[in-house]
Order: C-alpha cells, then structure tokens, then sequence
C-alpha cells in the first residue's frame, strides 16, 4: 500500500513538472519568437474582421477573390486616409508640443500663486517633493565650475542611412506581410479551416468543429461590432472637441478609438490627453469641464446602452481575466499584444468549454460562475455559512421560478451530503446539520413565497378552495432516511396548490403502521422517496408487501439521484409492485395529480429545470 501511494505521489509531481515545463516554453515561444507569430495573429485578427463583409459582398453575386480585393482595397482607403489625417496633426503637435508645455506650466505657476487654497498647498507639496535636501555645504556658494564639453566624431553617412531605413523598413515590411496573408486567408479560408480540422479533429470531429466555427462566428461579430462601435465614439468625441475648440480633434478621436481595443483603463487613458491640452491653453476652465462633461456621457451610454445591446451582457470572459490578459500579451507582444489581448483570450476560453483537456481555461478565463449553484448551496452549508446558502437559493429562484428550487439545490445538496457521509468522511452531526438548515431555509422560503402553484409553506390557506373531504389524499413514505423525509414535504408543498394533500410518515414508522393507516384512509397513491446511495432495497421491500396486501393501490417512487443504468433500477422496482418510477419533484407532482380522480383545473407545474440531467418518469405495463 505504502508502495502505491508513493508512485501515485511520484506520478503527481512528474505530472505537475510536466505542466510547469510546458508552460514555460510556450511562453518562451510566444516571446522569443515574436518577428513570426505576431503578423500572423494581426492578420489572423484582420481576416475574422474582414471576413463578414466578404461574405456580404459575396452575396450580392461577386466572385470570392474580387470580393477580397475590393474589400481590402476600400479598407486600404480608409485606412491611408486616417492616417494621413493623424499624422498631419501629430506632426503640428509635435511641432506646438515645448509652447503648449510652457502654457500649462505658466497656468499651474497661475493656480500655485492665486491663493493659500488646499489646492494650492498641495501643489507646492508635489512640487517639493523631487527637491533634494541642501546641506551646510550646498548653502555656501562655491566657485563657477569650469564646463567641458565633449565632441563626438559624427556618425557616416551610410551608416545613419542604414539605421532610418532598418527603422522605417521594419515596420513596413511587417504591414506587406500582414496584408499578404490577410490576402490568402480571405481567399483560401476552407481550405485552412478543413487543414486544421485534419490537424487537430481526429477522432474528435465534433468538438473541434465546434470550437472552430463558434470560435469564428464570436470573433467575428465581437471583432467587427467592437471595431465599428469603437470608431463611433471616436468620430462623435471628435466632433465634440472640434465644436468645443479643443486642437488636434482628429487626432485624439483616432487615439480614442485606438485605445478602447484595452479593456477598462484605456478609454479614460484617451481622454487625459485632450483634458490637458484644453487646461494648457484655455484662458479658464470652462473648456477642459466641457471635455470631460462630453467624455463621461459618451462613455456612460456606450458602456450601459450601445455595448449591451450588440455584444448582449458579456463576452465570455472574466473582467478579471481580460486585466491580467493585457498585461501577460502587453509583457510578451507589446503594443500589439495589448490590442490583440481580447481576442486571443476569447479564443482560449472557446478552446476550454469545447476541449476537455483545455477545460481549465474556461473555468480561469470564463465568466461562467465556478461552482454550480447546488454546489454552492452545499460549500457554503459545509462553512457553517447559512446565510450566505440562503443568499444562493434566493438568487436561483430569480433566476428560475421557485418550484425549481427543490430539483435545482435541495436534492442535489442533500445527495451531496448522502455521499460525502458515506464516502468522504461527513460526520453524522454535519450531515444532520445540513439537513436542518436545508429544512429551515426552504420553509423561509415558502413562507416568502406564498402564491399559487408556489412552495407554499404546508400551513397556508392558498391554492385551490378544496376541501378536505374532496381532497385527494397520498401517503409518503421515506425509505431509509431522515432526509427524505423533507424532499416528501417538499413535494407535499408542490401537491397543495393542486387539491392534494400528502400525508408524510417517518422513518420510524413500521411496514405494518403504514398499512394500518393505509387501511383506514384509502389513500389514492402511496409515494416511495429514495435518496441515494442506498436506500433500494427497502424500497423494494415496502413495494413487495404494500402490493401484495393491496394489489389495486398505485405506488409511486421518486428515486432523486442518477443511475448509471435506470432502465435495470427500473425493472427491479417494477417486479416489485411499483407502477411509476420518478426523478424530480417537479415530475413526481405532475404524475401524481394524473392520477387523481377528479383534478382541479390548475395548472400543472411547469417541467424540471434544463440544468438537471435526470431521466424522465417511467411506468409499469398497464399502469394508468
């Protein structure tokens, strides 16, 4: 035993080192070989961008390669034209750049002389703080220092030629490249994509396909709409500054649009240099209030109006995530990792929910909450945190209708318990605890909740005005544990509103006491909870004598736990006497009020929540 242990503990860490290793040398890749991979993640972001307006060029009859091209060529246009118009401007800036310094540091003199105000004092104090401190020595003056200057021989004329050229080359031959592959990607896409199916897809065709075209169709339509939705902010801020007086508009609108591609800072990033151009040479405030004022609205109703609307509430991945993701491409690709920061962690979160071996990085990167909400019911009960599991009902219930709650947290939370007391060491005092803060946040919850066809608590007076004498009566039977005894009131809750009223025995309840009572009241079903694991063979029993003293007497089982082969757990339930075999309560109602005689005309309780894969009812031949 000790032995395997060892090699388990030895695999672990071999495991781990693997990881580790692999890491580091994509990384190493992805850093030292940024001359190659770069270029071809730009025009892999241009193709996902360009891609959608070929195919409505496409649609209006043109060929796929003059499609290309004229895509390319009215994008081309554009592009040339944006820049010309920046660099203009930022060629006077750089030009007004050291009369602009000395205006604002002449109106920061203005402020800093105006008055004894805070401001003013704290301006002094910033200023201050970069004065090194002057000694005895330094207050005594000393005589002129005598200046040496040192001429360097200059530089020869090819030599400079060679180092403005590798400068300007460089970045051009980068753009030829980009727009080549751009080229051959938009023409030959199929071809590619049927490549990395081939590459990647054996034996797991569907799972990359799927991650290839929702990976295509989301960059996309997140590409294009955060491109177009971008260019709109610039172009109206950039009107506001050219109505408002502020130079260089074009400019700052091109670097706002620019700098919105960086999520959460470089929005207001773009706006800082605007803001300190209009307080350097307005005569007074008003101009750089306006900038800000107009700023703040863009920004509010581009944030909480346009981009929910066109991209829905998320993209898929963390806020978290998309932070940390600009900083890691920034560090790696620069700039350009900046800009391509969002897409490429879009892509690896796509990789993960369709890749089980990737899965990791959905759960990292993704939006999607970490735990399932009866997980997190069930942590936070294993904390001792009561407050906070009735926080995750609460939140569940809005989400979905209140009838799911029972199917939707308490099961799946106390078969949690069920197993981890068989199987992981919960102690039986922790399970009782559970149980009971289960038991008293669902009857907060009814009470909170007491409208019809609602968990309403079994006290209340609502649902249908039946009385008891025309009520159907069901018995409830546990079949070997105190926690089935609650998921029976819980369905008992689901059954009132329904003109039913379940009678729930206890688990001390003896076969012999049931069939007394089943005796003198004539109960229409009789209702078998069994929560896993165990509890089937005393299912079985009861099944076996209740039919034999009463063959007419339907019985009903809810079995609320998945089984590897229901169909076998079926037939074993069936030989014994049971009719219908059920999974949830939500099923477990609706079966039960076909059975009543006379069913009042409420409505049935709607189906079980999409979240939890359970089979469907099942009954016996000849059953009703």
């Amino acid at each position: 035993m000790a032995t395997s242990e060892r090699g388990s503990s030895n695999d672990s860490r071999w495991r781990y080192v693997q990881a580790v290793t692999l890491l580091v040398l994509v990384v190493a890749i992805l850093y030292f070989a940024k001359p190659v991979i770069v270029p071809l993640a730009l025009a892999v972001l241009l193709a996902f961008i360009l891609t959608p307006l070929v195919e409505a060029v496409q649609k209006r009859g043109v060929g796929r390669v003059p499609a290309v091209l004229l895509v390319l060529s009215v994008t081309g246009i554009i592009a040339g034209t944006v820049g010309w118009g920046v660099g203009v401007q930022f060629a006077r800036l750089a030009q007004d750049l050291p009369d602009h310094a000395n205006d604002l540091k002449a109106k920061l003199a203005k402020v800093r002389t105006s008055g004894a105000g805070p401001f003013s004092r704290a301006l002094k104090t910033f200023q201050g703080l970069g004065d090194a401190p002057v000694s005895r020595e330094q207050a005594v003056p000393s005589k002129p220092e005598q200046k040496v200057v040192v001429s360097l021989p200059e530089e020869p004329f090819m030599q400079r030629t060679v180092e403005v050229a590798a400068v300007v080359l460089e970045p051009l031959a980068t753009a030829g490249l980009v727009c080549i592959l751009v080229i051959f990607m938009l023409i030959r896409r199929e071809d590619l994509r049927n490549r990395v199916i081939g590459l990647l897809g054996h034996g797991r065709l569907m799972g990359t396909t799927r991650v290839l075209v929702e990976s295509a169709t989301r960059l996309s339509r997140l590409l294009l709409t955060q491109l177009c939705v971008n260019a709109g902010f610039g172009v109206l801020f950039s009107i506001a500054l050219l109505l408002i007086g502020v130079p260089y508009w074009f400019l700052w609108g091109f670097l706002t649009m620019v700098l919105r591609f960086i999520p959460f800072v470089g929005s207001w990033l773009s706006a800082a240099f605007p803001i300190l151009l209009s307080i350097a040479i307005a005569p007074g405030w008003g101009q750089p209030v306006w900038v800000l004022c107009v700023f703040i609205v863009l920004d509010l109703t581009t944030g909480n109006v346009i981009e929910p609307l066109l991209f829905g509430h998320s993209t898929g991945v963390s806020p978290v995530a998309l932070l940390v993701a600009a900083a890691f491409w920034t560090w790696v690709w620069g700039p350009v990792g900046l800009v391509l920061s969002t897409p490429l962690t879009l892509c690896l979160v796509v990789l993960g929910q369709h890749v089980p071996r990737f899965r990791f990085l959905a759960l990292l990167l993704g939006d999607r909450p970490a735990l399932a909400p009866h997980v997190s019911y069930y942590q936070r009960l294993l904390a001792g945190d009561t407050a906070e599991a009735m926080l995750v009902a609460r939140g569940y219930a809005a989400a979905k209708k209140v009838e799911h709650l029972p199917d939707g947290i308490f099961l799946p939370a106390l078969l949690h318990a069920r197993r981890d007391r068989k199987r992981a060491g919960l102690t039986a005092v922790d399970e009782t605890v559970i149980i009971d803060a289960t038991a008293a946040i669902s009857d907060q919850l009814a009470t909170d909740n007491r409208v019809p066809g609602t968990l309403a608590d079994d006290g209340g007076t609502e649902g249908p005005s039946t009385s008891l004498e025309h009520q159907s009566v069901i018995l409830g039977c546990p079949a070997h544990h105190k926690a089935e005894e609650l998921t029976l009131h819980m369905l008992a809750r689901l059954l009132k509103p329904l003109g039913c009223r379940m009678e729930v025995q206890s688990t001390r309840t003896l076969p012999v006491e049931a069939e007394a009572w089943i005796e003198r009241e004539r109960p229409q079903a009789v209702f078998i909870a069994v929560l896993p694991p165990g509890g089937v063979p005393q299912a079985r029993y009861l099944c076996r004598r209740l039919h034999k003293r009463f063959p007419e007497l339907k019985i009903l089982v809810g079995y609320w736990g998945r089984v590897r082969d229901f169909d076998k757990l079926l037939v074993r339930l069936r030989s014994s006497g049971a009719s219908y075999v059920t999974t949830t309560l939500l099923q477990s109602s609706t079966q039960i009020r076909a059975l009543m005689p006379s069913a009042p005309d409420a409505a049935a309780p709607a189906a079980a929540p999409a979240d939890v894969e359970l089979p469907l009812a099942a009954s016996a031949p000849g059953a009703f």
